[in-house]
């Protein structure tokens, strides 16, 4: 191996350090915000952690009315019925005291922490291309700081297609399948199957692996089709707050937050990876990495900044 080989597999091998260290830093920083100057800021007080504290709210409602209004958002819950039995174990402890709710929010806060950096350090071993690598990780690091502010579950959703996606390269599809749908109690998951079939990770057939297991934990939604509908009326829930170009702006705000930055930039280097055509892929690069920030701005700038600076 010559040196110039070498020096580029320790430079390719010292990336994600790097990033890991970001991260780190992010977190970090959110943690002293919490600390120190939540009570300094009105608007740092009502959004810092709401999204967790939205999701007890939901915890709250019970497993049947799961999809009930919650008193701390006009958002309805949307979730898909399975994520209570996920959030269970960091529930629980908060049910029984409520004073464990600090304790909960700094659980979550290492829980991304560490299931982030396992993707980080992971990822060079499944995505080869440098450029692709670094997109990744700078759509993460966005991503992360915005689910981690509000403490948002985007993180969990990010791990699991991952790993989805590490036992598909290693051919075992119904591990895959069962990973995926784990992923699935934010439906926004589902775009990961369309990416696999575009750059034929998969066919057609082997769809069956991803939507048996799918299927099957939706069977309480055929049995109760009013917790169904109620959950779909859930998904189209439209804040009248939000006055976009678009009609479905509050929609896609709700389906395509920037916190989602951290599966979409996944979703994005599966896709570039699998591209054999280096001039093709270099355009597809550059014309979707465009449109993801274009529309991130945009509906960042509609969503987000108009209501806060002129609400």
């Amino acid at each position: 191996m010559s040196i110039q080989t070498v020096d580029k597999v320790k430079e390719k091998s010292s990336i994600p350090l790097y990033f890991i260290c970001f991260f780190t830093i992010i977190t970090i920083i959110l943690i002293i915000l919490r600390i120190f100057f939540q009570d300094l800021s009105e608007w740092i007080q009502e959004t810092k952690d709401i999204d967790f504290k939205i999701l007890m709210e939901g915890m709250n409602n019970g497993l049947v009315n799961f999809y009930d209004p919650v008193a701390i958002s006009d958002w309805p819950p949307y979730y898909l019925y399975f994520w209570y039995f996920l959030f269970f174990p960091i529930y629980f402890p908060i049910y029984l005291n409520p004073n464990n709710l600090i304790v909960g929010i700094y659980i979550w806060d290492i829980l991304r922490l560490v299931l982030t950096i396992i993707i980080v350090r992971e990822a060079p071993r499944v995505f080869k291309e440098k450029k692709d690598l670094l997109i990744f990780y700078m759509l993460s690091i966005v991503g992360f700081s915005i689910d981690g502010y509000y403490n948002n579950v985007n993180f969990l959703i990010s791990f699991f297609l991952f790993y989805s996606y590490v036992f598909l390269e290693k051919d075992k599809k119904w591990i895959a399948g069962i990973l995926f749908t784990l992923a699935t109690f934010k439906i926004t998951a589902l775009l990961f199957l369309p990416v696999l079939l575009i750059v034929r990770k998969i066919k057609w057939k082997d769809l069956i692996y991803y939507l048996v297991p799918l299927l099957l934990i939706c069977i309480p939604y055929v049995i109760f089709p009013n917790y169904f509908s109620q959950m779909f009326n859930n998904w189209f829930y439209s804040d009248k707050d939000i006055h976009g170009i678009l009609i479905f702006d509050s929609i896609m705000w709700k389906a395509l937050q920037p916190s989602h930055l951290m599966f979409i930039g996944l979703l994005l280097i599966i896709f570039l990876e699998n591209l054999t055509n280096e001039d093709r892929k270099n355009l597809y690069r550059i014309i979707l990495v465009s449109i993801i920030a274009v529309y991130y701005v945009y509906l960042t700038t509609i969503v987000f900044i108009i209501p806060v600076v002129f609400g």
